[in-house]
């Protein structure tokens, strides 16, 4: 009797370790309420910051891309900078703020935009345009990993003979996290960039979107 249990247990084993493993359930893309509801305000950023009803949706224009191919690269991010999913922040009384973009979608979509961040930053990334008058060129920018990815760019300008020398700076900054992805574009003019600006946004910016995404799944 106990060798026919056994010999029961060890098939039972046996079959489950044959069985497929359950698939686990596709996370389904945020509506535009929950992305509306992930989106950053001024408040999260400081009380020096306020909304900017200008609504500027551009990552970076084609004069600061500067060649072919990394017009190429940011004009690929278009879908994203249209996403009625979208804040827009300024430093009060500053020429200086971050602009935020959501979408959500699928798995192979997610895929596709992580390409494009990787086409960003090698396209763009080491581009110069200098001159006797004018300095200007984009870096990769290493602002650390959030989400599930991240991938980003800064564009620096300066002109010596200004009393300022950093005429304008940009970070364009590329995000994925589980079945959303997030463009954030931090940019100053005439001294007032801040280079820390584009982390610290996109650390809550990011913790933000989880927040909407674990409420969405529960």
């Amino acid at each position: 009797m106990r060798s026919a249990i056994l010999g029961g247990l060890a098939a039972s084993f046996l079959l489950a370790a044959a069985a497929p493993a359950v698939a686990a359930a596709p996370v389904k893309p945020l509506t535009s309420d929950q992305l509306s509801e992930a989106l950053l305000t001024p408040a999260d950023l400081g009380e020096e910051y306020i909304e900017n009803e200008k609504r500027y949706r551009e990552a970076l224009d084609s004069e600061a891309a500067h060649t072919k191919q990394c017009r190429s690269a940011i004009k690929a991010l278009k879908p994203l900078v249209r996403s009625k999913a979208a804040a827009f922040i300024d430093k009060e009384g500053k020429p200086s703020g971050v602009r935020q973009f959501l979408i959500s979608g699928t798995p192979a979509q997610l895929a596709r935009w992580e390409s494009a961040g990787k086409v960003m930053v090698r396209d763009c990334a080491g581009v110069k345009a200098n001159t006797k008058t004018v300095r200007a060129g984009i870096t990769k920018l290493s602002i650390g990993r959030f989400g599930t990815w991240t991938y980003g760019i800064r564009h620096r300008k300066t002109i010596p003979e200004l009393s300022s020398k950093l005429t304008v700076a940009s970070d364009v900054v590329l995000i994925g996290t589980k079945n959303s992805v997030m463009l954030l574009v931090s940019n100053g003019f005439f001294g007032t960039f801040e280079p820390g600006l584009s982390k610290r946004a996109a650390k809550v910016a990011v913790q933000k979107l989880q927040d909407v995404q674990a409420t969405a799944t529960e």
